[in-house]
């Protein structure tokens, strides 16, 4: 979690100046330090404009400021919003930590947000690494809301026997990775404990609504709890995400209330692929989501990619849902986000970019509403009440300056030639390093 320098004459400084800078141990800029950006061509949320602009005290302006102690020619440049991964699990521990921020701001992803962590192994190392401005802003659910048995709780039994939780063992798992409700009973038992590890939201997990053949590994809460679990968070000003499977736990969540949605339905057990309409969304359970106000967090979407057990045609099957289900959301008008689903361990150290790239290769939306998804939307779910996530006066003076244009070709988000974040130049060491 990442990096700056400050440039201290009153005129064009080289931007090469602060390639090798040290991104764990950057200084301020002062609060009156006005840079004036030249020859940039601007995301306004429609496509590019050529336009000067100010950064003044981390925020952006087009109004000139008093005193200008900085230009900086951008070169025709494209200049975008800071990308986000609204569904990813790598910062959970300090294992790999600067390596992993480095990854992340490297492919221009300023925002995280991990639903479901153990609070137990977010040390001080790890919280005083994350959520300034030489790094990335990272926000937690803590531990998940699900029925006793259910999904994750196999899955941390499992990882916790490997050793992946230092310290923890599979039976210290529960009441920390997760939280079983199975009643509101259960509910107002936990909540006090819930509310004490100090989440930034609650995350809760269905699967397999009403199909009782659904392995108990699969499954998630009782879908008649989930109401009363969306009114004592909001009652708290927590919002909820839900992790889903199938589109009948989509419109479970839709219904309960919840703010966020985490997965296009997913396709586990085959079963979709035998009957797509269990993995289909459709225009009014989507206008239903607008209605409500839902967000939709597509994460993953890349992964079905590397299902080397599944035919070709079935992978094909795969992405046709995801495409119906991604133009049924956005044209009812919600919102969608992009998320990894990335963890620990895995190489290489999966992010949203991968899932960026996926949805342009498969002509899935088109590249502006790919290009917002990714930097708008996903901001503001994962930080709904901060100026990010837009390019407005006002807004936080974070941007990535692309070498291309990402409406012509999309691929120009990995050619990152500037990182600015809160008004600070992002200088990362070399790849590999």
């Amino acid at each position: 979690m990442r990096l700056s320098a400050i440039l201290a004459a009153i005129s064009f400084f080289s931007l090469s100046a602060c390639a090798h800078t040290d991104a764990t141990h950057v200084p301020e800029l002062p609060e009156t330090h006005g840079v004036r950006w030249d020859n940039g061509r601007w995301f306004d949320g429609h496509g590019f404009v050529g336009q000067t602009v100010y950064t003044v005290g981390g925020a952006l302006t087009r109004t000139p400021p008093v005193h200008v102690d900085e230009i900086v020619d951008l070169g025709q440049r494209y200049v975008v919003p800071p990308f986000g991964d609204a569904h990813h699990h790598g910062i959970d521990s300090p294992d790999g930590l600067d390596t992993k921020i480095q990854a992340f701001l490297r492919a221009g992803i300023f925002y995280v947000k991990n639903p479901n962590v153990i609070p137990d192994l977010l040390t001080p190392e790890v919280r005083g690494a994350i959520n300034k401005p030489s790094s990335i802003d990272v926000v937690f659910s803590n531990g998940g809301l699900t029925r006793t048995g259910g999904h994750p709780a196999p899955l941390h039994a499992e990882l916790a026997a490997k050793g992946v939780f230092k310290g923890l063992r599979p039976e210290d798992m529960e009441n920390r990775a997760y939280f079983f409700i199975d009643s509101t009973a259960d509910l107002d038992a936990k909540w006090p404990r819930i509310r004490a590890g100090k989440p930034g939201f609650i995350k809760t997990f269905l699967g397999f609504s009403g199909e009782a053949d659904a392995k108990p590994a699969e499954r998630g809460l009782d879908p008649a709890v989930l109401p009363a679990i969306v009114a004592r968070a909001h009652g708290d000003g927590l919002r909820v995400t839900t992790h889903i499977v199938t589109v009948a736990d989509f419109r479970v969540a839709v219904e309960a209330g919840v703010d966020e949605i985490n997965h296009l339905p997913m396709f586990l057990r085959g079963v979709c692929n035998a009957d797509p309409s269990r993995c289909t969304i459709g225009e009014p359970l989507a206008r239903e989501a607008a209605a409500h106000h839902t967000f939709v967090v597509a994460a993953p979407v890349a992964w079905h990619e590397g299902w080397g057990t599944l035919p070709e045609a079935a992978v094909a099957e795969i992405r046709s849902v995801q495409q119906a289900n991604l133009k049924s959301l956005l044209d009812a008008g919600v919102r969608v986000a992009l998320g990894s689903d990335g963890i620990s361990g895995e190489k290489p150290f999966a992010t949203a970019r991968a899932d960026a790239l996926y949805i342009d290769r498969y002509h899935m939306v088109d590249r502006l509403t790919l290009l917002r998804m990714w930097t708008e939307n996903t901001a503001a779910t994962i930080f709904p009440t901060r100026k990010v996530g837009r390019l407005d006066d006002g807004f936080e003076a974070s941007f990535l300056v692309l070498e291309g244009n990402p409406l012509e070709d999309f691929e120009s988000v990995e050619r990152i030639f500037l990182r600015v974040k809160e008004g600070q130049r992002l200088a990362l060491p070399p790849a590999g390093t």
